[in-house]
């Protein structure tokens, strides 16, 4: 990428926050997913409203609780007994066995003490393993800097406030866990490829039961799938559980993987190999059968998008420009650097306006973006895609997610031609708007027809 637009779009990145949904959207989606948890969300109506709304279009298939309380309880300390007083109705009506304990800017603005909250009722739990834990996540929009690392406080809350109850379970050598939003098959195809080398995968968080969080606690290695849950790794490192931040995506991807499982998990050395051939060269396979053309810029807000790109070169696609709105991790640097020696530029906590320069300069045939990014490519006749809906509703990892996704881009590339004809359809119909008569204003007499 030229000088001049690198500078351009590093000069976007102090202007404006990151992009990025509500943050507490993130541990909001993953309370909302794992039965038995009823979520608290203590916050003003707009934001309960937009939170409860995007939920469900996710398909959340429970109800989001909140206290009701006006703005003047923000500022006279009545905020905490409202608070209290929803905690203990909750427990009344649907004595559920995890409280989610979720607030919002003006509440953390205010000080709501939702710790102590949850601590007065942690040693109640504790000598009663059938009452509700409280789980408190603080989540303001000035403290967490993108959705998807509040689904890392998520995960982390709840696996702290379980240890803290039932104590760790007694560690599986033999054992691993995943960690990460992903398409529901790619768990599988890990547990097979995993069960050839002689370990279990006893679990994959977010999931949609607690056990699966107890589980976790007592695995022999825990597998870091998206780099942003490092508040997470740092409490299974605490509790002498190791994390292993590699994805098996793409051919150097997939190799890698298994060599760092097995050294892992001490596992002979011809098997590994063996394993890493075959399944690297299945990937391979499906490049040469279904090479990508084009060129690509990769604009997401999941904090995929690295792992994302990197398939995408591999299958022969120019990838110039890859942004995303979480921070860099101890995670994300090989595949920063992977990228960077192929001659991509990696934008973390990215802007809207950084990704529109990209667009604008890169000249791509396919742009996968956040919605208003993918709105704007396509107002210019370019393919574009949500990254969120479309990749995270298919299968990424392995042979499978290779061959999936590269049919996906490549028969998105193929329609520019229709993108571009609909562009030039519509090309005047600002025109005519502009040319058109004003409306009548108030007091301005209307003819009669």
């Amino acid at each position: 990428m030229q000088l001049n637009v690198l500078q351009r779009i590093n000069a976007c990145s102090s202007k404006h926050a990151p992009l990025s949904m509500c943050q507490a959207f993130g541990s909001l989606r993953v309370m909302m997913r794992v039965e038995g948890i009823v979520p608290i969300l203590v916050g003003n109506a707009g934001c309960v409203y937009g939170l409860d709304f995007v939920s469900h279009f996710y398909a959340a298939r429970k109800s989001v609780l909140t206290p009701v309380y006006t703005a003047a309880d923000l500022t006279n300390g009545r905020i905490e007994d409202r608070t209290r007083a929803a905690v203990a109705e909750t427990i009344a009506q649907f004595n559920p066995r995890v409280i989610a304990l979720i607030t919002l800017c003006n509440e953390e603005t205010v000080g709501l003490a939702i710790d102590a909250i949850a601590k007065d009722y942690a040693a109640r739990a504790k000598d009663d393993p059938t009452f509700p834990l409280v789980v408190p996540m603080h989540v303001p929009g000035y403290g967490v800097k993108s959705h998807a690392e509040a689904k890392d406080i998520a995960a982390s809350q709840l696996l702290k406030c379980l240890v803290e109850r039932d104590g760790l379970p007694p560690r599986q050598a033999d054992t691993a866990s995943t960690i990460g939003e992903v398409f529901p098959a790619d768990p599988l195809y890990l547990e097979q490829l995993l069960a050839k080398m002689d370990i279990r995968l006893v679990a994959h968080i977010p999931s949609r039961t607690i056990g699966d969080f107890r589980k976790v606690l007592g695995v022999g290695v825990n597998v870091t799938l998206h780099p942003f849950y490092t508040k997470t790794c740092a409490l299974l490192a605490k509790y002498k559980i190791p994390s292993m931040g590699c994805t098996p995506v793409g051919v150097e991807g997939t190799r890698t993987w298994i060599e760092r499982i097995g050294k892992a998990f001490n596992v002979r050395s011809d098997l590994v190999a063996t394993l890493a051939e075959t399944e690297s060269r299945a990937v391979a396979e499906v490049f040469a059968r279904t090479p990508v053309r084009g060129r690509i810029i990769v604009a997401g807000y999941e904090g995929s998008e690295l792992m994302v790109a990197r398939l995408l070169i591999e299958a022969g696609a120019e990838v110039p420009y890859v942004s995303t709105n979480i921070g860099q991790t101890p995670f994300t640097k090989e595949d920063e650097e992977w990228l960077a020696a192929r001659g991509a530029t990696v934008v973390f906590r990215k802007t809207f306006d950084q990704d529109v320069i990209a667009v604008d300069e890169c000249k791509p045939d396919l742009v996968l973006g956040t919605t208003a990014l993918a709105a704007y490519a396509k107002e210019r006749g370019i393919p574009s895609m949500y990254f969120t809906n479309i990749f995270a509703s298919r299968p990424l990892f392995l042979a499978q997610g290779a061959q999936t996704i590269a049919e996906l881009v490549s028969q998105a590339i193929a329609r520019r031609s229709a993108y571009q004809h609909l562009t030039e359809f519509f090309a005047d119909v600002d025109e005519y708007a502009e040319a058109a008569e004003p409306l009548p204003t108030e007091g301005t007499a209307v003819p009669s027809v």
